[in-house]
């Protein structure tokens, strides 16, 4: 592949190409699917790389794929074709590529399965006329936003023999056209998290018979990142954020339970796993979250994930 020549090259294959890598996007788009169930989105890349001559592997678990293309030692690159659940509108009358699927969630336009794809195609061109130095493997990772995909990929044995690899990802701050790079990290590792919390319900007009759960949670939500933010060195990039808190389903009901979810992230590895027994240290200073007594932590925080 001569360096002078790629750019030439690359922007007249995207030219001859752009109504089918548009409209390829356009139909998964049309199609989620969640985490370990992107059967159609896997069936589909599979057929667009056999077409072109490739011999894509699916993993054994039946989504995701690895394909090689060239031979000898070289760089390896990564994507994920996973949804995320979401209570967004996205059939929009109208819209061409407004989701078909009901039973699924919203497609995430950070996806960059396609791009993969339309690399995989300039790849083998290259290869076939002799062009390409060395060997590439494409890893269409499943599950990419829930813990397992990558495991998978691991146990299915695509990352054996691999040097160098680069993982794509889609950045809304950048322009159309422009790519980002840095020395190090440059998305943070990430856990899932989810705190229960229980204890007497009853009326909002005798809250000081309840343990006021909604209370209690408010301050849980507000004060537990507070309090790892002085547990974790600044310089690691660790960050707790909710996604989902629920408790209560009536405006004059105290709940008995409630419920918040969300996301660990952290840049350190390290700073992801301070010593087991800090969470016990640090929740005993806490001051009662309710006029009765103090609730219990869960048995798992994020202090304590590994």
């Amino acid at each position: 592949m001569q360096g002078r020549d790629l750019p030439e090259q690359l922007t007249a294959f995207l030219a001859r190409h752009e109504r089918e890598f548009t409209g390829f996007r356009r139909d998964l788009h049309m199609h989620p699917e969640l985490a370990f169930a992107e059967h159609r989105t896997t069936g589909r890349i599979a057929e667009r790389l056999r077409e072109v001559g490739l011999r894509p592997r699916v993993l054994a678990q039946g989504t995701g794929l690895v394909c090689d293309i060239g031979s000898g030692p070289g760089p390896w690159s990564r994507s994920g074709p996973t949804s995320t659940p979401s209570r967004s509108p996205t059939r929009r009358r109208g819209f061409p590529t407004a989701r078909r699927s009901r039973a699924r969630a919203r497609l995430r336009a950070r996806r960059a399965h396609h791009v993969l794809l339309a690399s995989a195609v300039f790849l083998a061109q290259q290869d076939r006329v002799g062009a390409l130095p060395g060997r590439v493997r494409l890893i269409f990772q499943p599950a990419e936003e829930l813990p397992g995909g990558a495991v998978e990929v691991v146990n299915d044995g695509a990352m054996k023999g691999v040097d160098r690899i680069f993982a794509l990802h889609c950045d809304p701050r950048l322009m159309v056209g422009k790519v980002g790079l840095r020395v190090g990290g440059i998305t943070a590792a990430c856990d899932q998290l989810m705190v229960r919390l229980s204890g007497p319900g009853g009326h909002t007009a005798r809250p000081h018979l309840t343990s006021d759960l909604v209370y209690a949670m408010g301050k849980v939500v507000t004060e537990l990142p507070a309090a790892l933010s002085r547990l974790v060195d600044p310089r690691a990039g660790f960050s707790l954020v909710w996604g989902r808190i629920s408790a209560g389903a009536a405006p004059n009901v105290i709940p008995d339970d409630a419920v918040a979810e969300g996301t660990v992230r952290c840049l350190d590895d390290e700073a992801g796993t301070p010593p087991r027994t800090s969470s016990r240290g640090w929740s005993s200073r806490w001051p009662p979250p309710t006029g009765r007594r103090r609730g219990h932590l869960p048995p798992r925080c994020p202090a304590d994930d590994q």
